[in-house]
C-alpha cells in the first residue's frame, strides 16, 4: 500500500510525499506534489494497480488525453455502416456491446497498440468463427478511423489466433435410432425434426415454410422449396431472402418423410405456416429450444437413450452425413445444403467423405 507523508516547508505551507515500493523496479520510491488532491489520486491509483508507477502514470496520461476512445470510433463507424442488411448491422451493435464496448471500449485510441489488441482479442471465450467477426468489427472501425484521420495505424491488422488454439463447438452426429429417439420424444413437433434431419434445412428456412412451398416433384415424392427465411431486423423477427443465393433450393423428401407429410400437409391453408407455436406464430429458436429441445435431451439422456446433447444445428450435420455414408457426391451434397462454395462442404465434412471411403475400401477386402 502506498502511504502519503506531510511536509512542512520552509514558508508553513505543505507538500505532500507518496511513497511506495514499485513492482516494476522492487524498489522504495516517492513522489512529491503541492495538491493533497493530487497525491490522493496517484495513492488510489498505485494501489489499484499493482504499486506500477508506470501504469499509474498511464492512467493520468489517458485520462488527460483528448483522442477518442475506441466506443467513439465503433459508434462513428457503425452509424456510417451502409450496404448491409439491418440484420448483420444489428449483429455489429451486439458485438461491439457484449464484446468490446466495456472490455476495451474505454481505452483512448492514442494508448492503443498491437499488444492491447491481442490481449483483448485472446481473452474472448467464444469459437473461432465468432472470434474472428468480433475482430473484424474492431478492425473494419480501425480502417474506417484511418481513413477519417483519427489514426495513424491500424493495431488490429494481423492479429489472430491460431485455429489449433482456439476452442471449437465439435459436431455431434447422430444415427438414426437417435433421431427416432428425439422425434418420439418431442411429439406434436417430431414431424418438424423428421423434416430437418431429413433435408438437411436451416432452422429459420423450415420455420419460414408455407403448405404452398411443399410441391410434388414426382409421383412419389414431395420437395420443398427454400426461397425465405426467418431474420432478426430492428422491427424484430421478419421473413425475407435466406442466407446467400445458393441458398435458394429445392430439396426432395425421401418417399418415407414424403408419405408422412402428405397426411401432414391436407388441413394446412395454402399460405399457412406449417411449424409454429401452439397460437399459430413464429416458432421463434429460443422459445423452442427452451420448451422443447432441452427438455426433451435431458429425459433422454437420463435414460441413456443418446449418449450426447446435440444442438438443433447438429441436425444439419447429420443429414451431411448420412447423405456420405450414403455415398452421395460432396457437389451434391453442397445444392442440398445451400451452401455457396464447394469449399465450405468439403471443409465441414471433408473429413467424413475420407472416413466413409476408407469404409467403402474396407468393405472390397471382406
Amino acid at each position: 500500500m502506498a502511504s502519503i507523508r506531510v511536509l512542512k516547508r520552509a514558508d508553513g505551507s505543505n507538500a505532500y510525499k507518496i511513497i511506495w515500493r514499485d513492482s516494476d523496479t522492487k524498489k522504495q520510491t516517492s513522489f512529491t506534489t503541492d495538491s493533497e488532491s493530487e497525491a490522493e489520486l496517484i495513492k488510489r491509483l498505485l494501489d489499484s494497480n499493482g504499486q506500477s508507477f508506470q501504469l499509474a502514470n498511464q492512467i493520468v496520461a489517458e485520462s488527460n488525453s483528448k483522442s477518442p476512445t475506441i466506443n467513439t470510433i465503433v459508434e462513428g463507424y457503425l452509424g456510417e455502416l451502409t450496404g448491409i442488411e439491418s440484420a448483420t448491422k444489428m449483429d455489429y451493435v451486439r458485438m461491439w456491446e457484449n464484446h468490446i464496448r466495456e472490455s476495451l471500449g474505454g481505452k483512448k485510441i492514442e494508448f492503443v497498440d498491437k499488444a492491447t489488441v491481442i490481449k483483448w482479442f485472446e481473452a474472448i471465450d467464444r469459437s473461432p468463427k465468432t472470434k474472428k467477426n468480433i475482430h473484424a468489427v474492431l478492425s473494419s472501425a480501425f480502417k474506417w478511423a484511418k481513413e477519417q484521420g483519427l489514426m495513424v495505424d491500424n493495431p488490429a491488422v494481423g492479429v489472430s489466433t491460431p485455429k489449433g488454439s482456439m476452442r471449437a463447438r465439435e459436431a455431434v452426429f447422430l444415427s438414426h435410432a437417435e433421431v427416432d429417439q428425439i422425434i418420439g420424444e418431442l411429439g406434436d413437433y417430431g414431424p418438424f425434426i423428421e423434416l430437418l434431419a431429413g433435408t438437411g434445412l436451416r432452422y429459420n428456412e423450415a420455420t419460414a415454410l408455407r403448405r404452398r412451398d411443399f410441391v410434388q416433384s414426382s409421383p412419389e415424392n414431395i420437395s420443398v422449396s427454400v426461397s425465405r427465411a426467418w431474420k432478426n431486423t430492428v422491427h424484430g423477427f421478419q421473413i425475407g431472402s435466406p442466407k446467400t443465393r445458393a441458398s435458394l433450393r429445392r430439396v426432395t423428401l425421401s418417399k418415407s418423410l414424403t408419405s408422412k407429410f402428405q397426411g401432414l400437409l391436407g388441413s394446412l391453408k395454402y399460405e399457412e405456416l406449417v411449424f409454429t407455436k401452439p397460437s399459430g406464430s413464429y416458432l421463434r429458436a429460443g422459445y423452442f429450444y427452451t420448451y422443447h429441445w432441452e427438455p426433451a435431451l435431458t429425459r433422454l439422456l437420463d435414460a441413456g437413450l443418446i449418449l450426447e446433447r446435440p444442438r438443433i444445428h447438429d441436425l444439419r450435420h447429420t443429414h451431411a452425413s448420412w447423405l456420405i455414408d450414403a455415398g452421395v457426391p460432396l457437389p451434391v451434397i453442397q445444392k442440398r445444403l445451400g451452401h455457396s462454395s464447394i469449399s465450405t462442404t468439403i471443409d465441414v465434412y471433408g473429413t467424413l467423405a475420407n472416413d466413409a471411403d476408407m469404409k467403402a475400401a474396407d468393405a472390397l477386402d471382406l
